[in-house]
């Protein structure tokens, strides 16, 4: 287990490469973390061979290993993954408090949350949805008149840079890695620069000559250290990105990227949520929407991609209809210090930026309207057709509300980076549904249900397999190999059978 450096305050962190513990030696690096959790690792730069794996015929151990057993060890590091009863983990939790931006009660909820990733019945269903056990553990035969034509998944070469705002990242990539049996690095995050690690070193006690552990690395290193990545992103060392960082980095790996190395960019999105006209026909409707708005907007503390930041309402700009929805503002307000600390907390510091734009705007009485602060939560409602300009810097439960004529209005906001949509009522469902989906939305959620837990679950509980951000990264994760026979091959076959 690492430790403190004698250095005070400054974490100790290994590199994981493929089953060896690589701990800071003379030669490690301090780096600076966020939020004052500043940690050592050995240097990267001297461990290039050791995280990458080069040579594909290395990966034939985890390709030759039933996907029942690779299931089976993933199952038995889930139930090694107890916060309570993992000592990695616990240091891990203490530094994503530091560096990460969830109250703990949160984080804490997060973390309880990791064994239940990796249940047997979930797996099993996950990889059988996306990709097909058989096809990981053979060739599957076309069958009829393509008999002789046969289809395999295979493992890639893979190298993921990973987010940091939800540590449940960490555990859904080496999951997934296992899942398709392929070689993974994981470049962790500043403000997570411990999840992973602690998870790949919980295998390694568990398993340390499995080919799955061989064939997990993690190791963090700066963004834009080009000499790092110019070393690992060669089509002889890598297959498969996937970068779920900012807009910055998806833009620094494409620079090394050349035919034969396959990028997904799970980039940075925006959610939003639509509340229709017939939602001010009642007290209790309004209420009841402003429980599923603060509950979507609210939960993780605004800090996911699925988290509203800005609520399209249908509605005049007249001052009545302005004070109607003033009114749902601030029903959600309340709802916001009702929410469990499992799911929302109020903030211990103001976000400065945020507060001195909602301060500007306020004194554009004539345009905007603002209440709260990013202690507790707040809301912006403009006047007018249109979101602030600052909708991208909108957090600390403070949401923009945007009068429109028609909920089909907001098309014109909505593309590849919309993510997730909040809808009330559900009547408003089936004119949005079809529209919203050819404009690049990937998800739509309710709002109804009047209780935070029950609106957070209906808009969380997925069948195993479904898409992400409107793609299947598993089924990309692989390469899809036919092999076909030739027919003359097929004759004799059957010649020799009969």
């Amino acid at each position: 287990m690492g430790g403190r450096s004698v250095m005070a305050g400054i974490l100790d962190i290994p590199i994981i490469a493929r089953g060896k513990v690589i701990m800071p030696g003379e030669n490690a690096v301090q780096y600076q973390g966020r939020g004052g959790a500043d940690f050592r690792q050995a240097d990267p730069h001297r461990h290039i061979h050791d995280l990458v794996l080069g040579d594909t015929s290395r990966l034939r151990d985890l390709h030759d290993t039933p996907m029942a057993q690779i299931i089976e060890l993933l199952v038995e590091l889930g139930q090694r993954l107890a916060l309570d009863d993992n000592p990695l983990l616990q240091q891990s939790f203490e530094l994503a408090l530091k560096a990460g931006g969830l109250a703990e009660p949160i984080l804490r909820g997060v973390y309880d949350a990791l064994p239940a990733m990796f249940e047997r019945d979930a797996l099993t269903a996950l990889v059988e949805k996306t990709i097909g056990i058989a096809y990981l553990d053979g060739w599957v035969s076309s069958g009829g008149d393509y008999d002789g034509v046969s289809i395999r998944a295979v493992g890639t070469r893979q190298l993921h840079i990973t987010a940091g705002n939800v540590p449940v990242v960490a555990a859904l990539t080496i999951a997934r890695a296992g899942l398709t049996k392929s070689d993974l690095l994981i470049k962790s995050p500043s403000n997570d620069p411990l999840t992973a690690n602690a998870i790949a070193r919980t295998l390694i006690g568990l398993a340390p000559d499995h080919p799955l552990t061989r064939h997990i690395a993690v190791a963090y290193w700066k963004g834009g250290d080009e000499y790092m990545d110019s070393q690992i992103i060669r089509t002889s060392r890598i297959d498969k990105i996937t970068a779920w960082g900012g807009m910055s980095s998806v833009k620094h790996i494409q620079k090394f990227l050349t035919p034969g190395i396959d990028l997904t960019a799970l980039n940075p999105k925006y959610s939003l949520s639509l509340i229709g006209r017939d939602t001010f026909a009642s007290e209790a409707a309004m209420d009841e929407a402003a429980i599923g708005i603060a509950t979507l907007a609210g939960f993780y503390n605004q800090t996911a991609c699925a988290n509203t930041r800005i609520v399209y309402v249908e509605s005049d700009t007249d001052d009545d209809s302005i004070e109607r929805v003033i009114a749902l503002g601030r029903k959600m307000v309340a709802a916001f210090a009702k929410l469990p600390p499992l799911l929302s907390t109020p903030f211990t510091t103001p976000n400065r930026e945020l507060e001195a734009e909602m301060a500007a705007v306020a004194l554009e009485d004539d345009f905007y309207h603002v209440e709260g602060d990013t202690l507790t939560g707040g809301f912006i409602i403009s006047k007018f057709n249109d979101r602030v300009e600052f909708f991208d810097k909108l957090a600390n439960r403070v949401v923009n509300f945007v009068p429109v004529d028609d909920l089909t209005d907001v098309l014109k906001w909505c593309d590849d980076t919309s993510q997730t949509v909040g809808i009330y009522p559900e009547s408003d469902r089936a004119r949005v549904r079809d529209c919203f989906a050819l404009a690049g939305v990937q998800r739509l959620v309710s709002l109804s249900g009047g209780d935070a837990m029950t609106v957070y679950a209906n808009s969380h509980h997925m069948p195993p397999g479904s898409p992400h951000d409107g793609i299947e990264p598993m089924r990309r994760a692989v390469r899809w190999v036919v092999d076909m026979r030739p027919a003359q091959d097929e004759m004799a076959l059957q010649i020799a059978a009969e």
